[in-house]
């Protein structure tokens, strides 16, 4: 079976998948990656189902040792990766397309681009994690699922199930294929840091608290400037703005991905992908599932906005997307 050998960890890089389903009633909620779009065309690029489990980078890459070769993607944000090969020649690594790293090579990521804080790495085969509750994802919450249940280490070695995608013909050189995806496959800029140019708003509906907040409140959540801060991280995206005060307070109610939350700060959660399965502040709005790779992007500092669609709107943008995922998936697949 083929390795991954962790020579450096990066500063948060796991295992993730597409989440868990089923377990919500027991208290597990669906983990899974953060930029749900960029797992899934990474691994599409390698050969794999899009669920393939794969390595979650933050903020700053690891660096990692192929003993055995492997084709590789990376996608989201950039993090400005080098393959060294045995003989110690380096060659960048264009985002958004198959690579092969030689049979000795090490490939090192660098630090994440400033408009995303996240990168996936899929490799072909797919990350051989135990499967636990269905999903091969870290639950850093519970501390289960993934490697261990945690982050990587130095010195961890990462088994890589049997590919479909045979290696080149010499297995010694790096090879760029020139498949990639479309931009309508790229998460847009999560938010805008001070100095560039606003990105489009996160576009949300509204929550089941909506109305128990007064005007004003509601009327800041779409007129305002929220800055993600630094406390962030899997379970939420914490944003400080203008606070928004809810008239009361509820009981603990269901809550997902992408919720946004008021606790008695005013300051809101946008819920990411470890969140509870239960949540007791007020939910005034939820961010529609198009987006939800953004805030996963959001890096601390950066400035979100935020737009009401409605249900059927938002509902349309996911077929869109899933349409064009689908004919994406059958082009790579005649390539084969």
């Amino acid at each position: 079976m083929s390795m991954i050998e962790v020579v450096a960890p990066g500063m948060l890089t796991t295992i993730q998948d597409l989440g868990r389903t089923g377990y919500r009633s027991s208290g597990v909620g669906p983990g899974g990656a953060m930029d749900a779009l960029s797992h899934r065309v990474a691994n599409l690029l390698v050969g794999n189902s899009d669920d393939a489990a794969a390595l979650e980078i933050t903020l700053l890459g690891p660096r990692l040792a192929f003993p055995a070769g492997a084709w590789v993607a990376i996608t989201g944000a950039a993090v400005g990766a080098v393959v060294v090969t045995a003989d110690g020649q380096s060659t960048p690594v264009p985002a958004g397309h198959p690579i092969w790293a030689p049979d000795g090579a090490t490939l090192a990521c660098g630090q994440c681009a400033p408009h995303g804080c996240r990168s996936t790495l899929a490799v072909a085969g797919g990350l051989d994690a135990p499967l636990i509750l269905g999903g091969r994802g870290t639950d850093l919450r519970s501390g289960f699922g993934g490697w261990q249940g945690r982050a990587l280490l130095g010195g961890d070695r990462i088994p890589v199930a049997a590919s479909r995608r045979k290696p080149p013909a010499d297995r010694h050189r790096v090879v760029v294929l020139p498949q990639t995806a479309s931009p309508e496959l790229a998460p847009l800029p999560a938010g805008s840091p001070a100095h560039s140019v606003a990105s489009p708003p996160i576009r949300v509906l509204r929550g089941p608290e909506f109305d128990a907040f007064p005007a004003a409140s509601r009327e800041a959540l779409f007129t305002g400037t929220f800055t993600v801060t630094p406390d962030s991280d899997r379970s939420g995206c914490r944003i400080s703005g203008e606070a928004l005060s809810p008239s009361t307070m509820t009981l603990s109610e269901v809550v997902v991905a992408g919720t946004i939350q008021v606790p008695p700060s005013g300051q809101p959660i946008v819920l990411a992908a470890d969140h509870p399965v239960t949540g007791g502040y007020p939910r005034i709005a939820v961010v529609a599932t198009i987006d939800l790779p953004r805030i996963g992007q959001a890096p601390p500092g950066a400035s979100l906005r935020f737009v009401e669609i409605g249900l059927d709107e938002a509902q349309r943008l996911l077929r869109a997307r899933e349409r064009t995922l689908r004919i994406f998936t059958l082009g790579l697949e005649h390539l084969r």
